[in-house]
């Protein structure tokens, strides 16, 4: 079955003093594109949420945002980076010697750089809020893989009656088809007629002439290849895993199908359904850029 690149999901758990929001949106992209916003206290976990969210999609721009209400404070304690206080202490007075600045390096003009705090975290309380995040972090992939499911669903049902317009289309044409050949066939016996005037037919270079003519118009084989390229779209549509690349492909066939049987006819009547059939193509091409 067909599924949407466009979803939401969201989740949240809670337990052992943590609680995580995590919501999961995604979009049509042509590859895999994995974006985890989240608190920096929190980064050591970035690689295992995309190890986990690219496990379910294959496609899509995916946005995962996590949102934590308890901080890991019961087992946390700052730190201070003692060698890199030391470093900017000894750049700032290489500064002063080098400017020429008076004054003392004090303790308030360390404070200002931040980072030369580090919070160190109990190993056991990491796996703790770990283990609560993945619970929000799944019910959120859950709900967004349903959510797409739904819309690959609706996807599918358009593609059913639009194919089914299609078929309709080529089946109209495909009965033109001989009495467009018979027309060219009299066309050019008429044209002949006109330029002899009372000289008298060469029935066999005119058979000759109207055979040429009949197999540049003769559009059976593109009739057939279209017949199969829409069965093998239905049977992609109803196949299981990623389809959105092999339908794309397929579209392309279709369309060029499509184009080759206009061009050959140079008829109005198969010209009229081409232009209805390349209307249709326009419309579930729009749809096929977002099947994952």
């Amino acid at each position: 079955m067909l599924h949407s690149m466009t979803a939401f999901g969201r989740g949240e758990a809670e337990a052992d003093g943590f609680r995580f929001t995590v919501e999961v949106r995604s979009v049509n992209h042509r590859f895999c594109d994995i974006q985890v916003k989240l608190a920096r206290r929190y980064s050591q976990f970035e690689e295992e949420i995309r190890k986990r969210v690219a496990s379910f999609f294959s496609r899509g721009r995916i946005e995962v945002s996590v949102t934590a209400d308890e901080a890991l404070e019961r087992a946390e304690h700052l730190a201070v980076d003692r060698e890199l206080t030391k470093t900017y202490v000894r750049l700032l007075r290489s500064l002063q010697e080098e400017l020429g600045l008076g004054g003392d390096i004090r303790l308030e003009a360390l404070l200002t750089f931040r980072d030369i705090f580090t919070v160190r975290e109990d190993e056991a309380t990491r796996e703790r809020a770990w283990a609560v995040l993945a619970e929000a972090l799944n019910d959120a992939v859950t709900a967004s893989l349903r959510m797409r499911a739904e819309e690959g669903a609706a996807i599918a049902a358009d593609f059913s009656q639009r194919l089914q317009h299609l078929d309709e289309l080529v089946g109209e044409i495909e009965a033109r088809a001989p009495v467009v050949t018979q027309e060219a066939r009299d066309r050019i016996r008429e044209r002949i007629q006109v330029l002899l005037g009372d000289v008298p037919l060469d029935e066999a270079r005119l058979a000759q002439e109207a055979a040429i003519l009949a197999d540049k118009n003769d559009i059976t084989e593109e009739l057939v290849r279209l017949r199969s390229h829409l069965q093998q779209f239905r049977d992609q549509c109803q196949a299981d895993g990623p389809r959105g690349r092999q339908l794309e492909f397929l579209l392309q066939e279709i369309h060029r199908e499509i184009n080759t049987v206009g061009s050959k006819a140079n008829d109005l009547a198969v010209a009229q359904r081409v232009i209805q059939a390349k209307a249709e193509l326009e419309r579930v091409r729009e749809q096929v850029q977002n099947v994952e």
